[in-house]
């Protein structure tokens, strides 16, 4: 005798939930947040309402994807018009950091194994923006990125894994340029001692 048949879902069905759930996530977290007809401060009641910790309001045309709860803003932060971020892991940004046009801040990774196959199962890896960071517009901020205080990240970089503090960051991937006022800059013995 066999074993009776576990039924499968069915991938219209499943497909349909999930064009349901994104569908709500729209209205609520794209078009009602990024809404130029609702105040400020009415958007930034909206994103804790969803379950983020926000300070400060989205810009117009905010998009946000994936768990509100992986989201906190800090005190001072602008955002300019368009900014995307996809929170399947936290997103965490720090004080008075100002957020250029069309950046997009993704936390979802998938894995590629030897054989060069990546995973269709999206694993998260957080996102770091600390204190008085300028993103420039249209940069890309990828998944696992910690981007330390006092930094400026030019329009169209790509930013993946660790901008230390007081610094100019440039190009794809993002590199350092040029420093800011407060760089620890090595010590140079003096030739006349």
């Amino acid at each position: 005798m066999t074993a009776p048949a576990v039924p499968v879902p069915s991938t219209f069905a499943r497909r349909l939930r999930e064009d349901a759930a994104h569908a709500r996530e729209h209205v609520v977290l794209t078009a009602l947040l990024g809404s130029p007809f609702l105040p400020r401060v009415v958007r930034r009641v909206l994103l804790n309402l969803a379950g983020a910790r926000a300070e400060s309001a989205p810009g117009v045309g905010f998009s946000l994807t994936g768990d509100p709860r992986n989201l906190s803003v800090a005190r001072g932060v602008y955002f300019n018009r368009g900014t995307t971020i996809e929170a399947v892991a936290p997103v965490r940004i720090g004080a008075n950091a100002a957020i250029g046009m069309q950046v997009l801040i993704m936390t979802s990774h998938h894995a590629i194994d030897a054989d060069g196959r990546w995973s269709d199962t999206a694993t998260g890896r957080p996102v770091v923006i600390e204190d008085r960071v300028w993103i420039g517009g249209r940069a890309t901020v990828l998944p696992g990125a910690h981007i330390e205080h006092d930094v400026v990240v030019a329009a169209g970089a790509v930013v993946t894994g660790r901008l230390l503090a007081h610094g100019v960051y440039a190009g794809v991937p993002a590199k350092r340029i040029r420093d800011l006022a407060g760089a620890d800059r090595p010590e140079v013995p003096d030739a006349t001692s």
